[in-house]
C-alpha cells in the first residue's frame, strides 16, 4: 500500500507545484507577449468586432427604446420595439456560437497563446450565469495549458450565450404574449440583455487573442472559411449580415 500512496503522493505534489509555478509565470508572460495582429488578423478581427458590436448594440437599443416608450403609454409601439429585439438576438445567436466553434477549431493551429482570464462572476443578472464563472474560475485553475484555457473559455462564453439568448427570448415572448407593462418583467430583460452583451463582448477580445496567436497564413484561411463560405444562406459558419 505505501509503495502505491508514495508515487501518487509525488505525482500530485509535482502536479500541484507545476500550477504555481505556471501562476508565477503567467504575469510575466502576459507582459512579454506582443499584442500586435497580422495584417490579414487585423482586417478579419474588425470585420467580426463591428459584426458582433453592431447586432448587440441593435439589441441593447432597441430593449431600452421599447422600455421607454412604454414608460410614455404606448404599448403597442414598445412591443413592436421589443420584438425587433428578439428577432436580431434570433438571428446572431446562431451565428455567435458558430464563431466560437470554429475560434476552437483553429485555436488546435497555434504553437502559442497569450493568457487567458477567466469569465468573471461579477456583474451578471442570471445567477446561472454567475454559477457558471465561478466553475469556469475553478476549471481554468486546474489546467495548465494556455490552448486547454482559451478552449475551455470558449466552451464558458458558448454555454453563457446559449443560457441567456434562451432567457432573453422566453421573456420578451412572455411580455408580448401576455402585453405585460409590469416593471420588473421589463427591467428583467434589460438585465439579460445586459449579460448578452457583456458575453458577446468576451466574445470579441477571445478572437483577438486566437488571432494574436495564428499566423497571416493562417488568419488569411480563418477569414476565408468564416467569408467566402458563407454565400449561401444555410451555411452556419460565420457571422453574417
Amino acid at each position: 500500500m505505501i509503495r502505491i500512496l508514495i508515487p501518487m503522493g509525488l505525482l500530485l505534489l509535482g502536479w500541484i507545484l507545476l500550477i504555481i509555478l505556471a501562476r508565477r509565470n503567467e504575469k510575466k508572460v502576459r507582459s512579454d507577449w506582443q499584442t500586435l495582429l497580422s495584417p490579414s488578423g487585423e482586417k478579419i478581427f474588425n470585420h467580426a468586432r463591428v459584426e458582433i458590436e453592431t447586432n448587440t448594440t441593435m439589441v441593447g437599443v432597441a430593449v431600452q427604446e421599447a422600455l421607454a416608450i412604454k414608460r410614455l403609454g404606448d404599448i403597442d409601439e414598445a412591443l413592436r420595439f421589443l420584438n425587433i429585439g428578439g428577432e436580431v438576438i434570433e438571428r446572431f445567436t446562431p451565428n455567435l456560437l458558430s464563431l466560437l466553434t470554429v475560434m476552437a477549431k483553429f485555436s488546435r493551429m497555434v504553437s502559442a497563446m497569450a493568457p487567458v482570464n477567466p469569465v468573471l462572476p461579477e456583474g451578471f443578472h442570471l445567477a446561472e450565469l454567475t454559477n457558471l464563472a465561478h466553475l469556469h474560475k475553478i476549471l481554468h485553475q486546474m489546467l495548465i495549458s494556455t490552448k486547454q484555457r482559451f478552449r475551455l473559455k470558449l466552451f464558458i462564453i458558448g454555454k453563457g450565450i446559449s443560457i441567456t439568448s434562451r432567457y432573453l427570448l422566453l421573456r420578451i415572448k412572455d411580455i408580448v404574449t401576455h402585453r405585460s407593462q409590469t416593471d420588473k418583467e421589463w427591467e428583467q430583460v434589460i438585465g439579460i440583455g445586459n449579460d448578452f452583451q457583456k458575453l458577446s463582448q468576451e466574445s470579441v477580445q477571445s478572437f483577438h487573442a486566437l488571432l494574436e496567436a495564428l499566423s497571416n497564413d493562417a488568419a488569411k484561411t480563418l477569414a476565408q472559411q468564416l467569408y467566402l463560405s458563407n454565400e449561401t444562406e444555410s451555411s452556419p459558419k460565420t457571422l453574417r449580415r
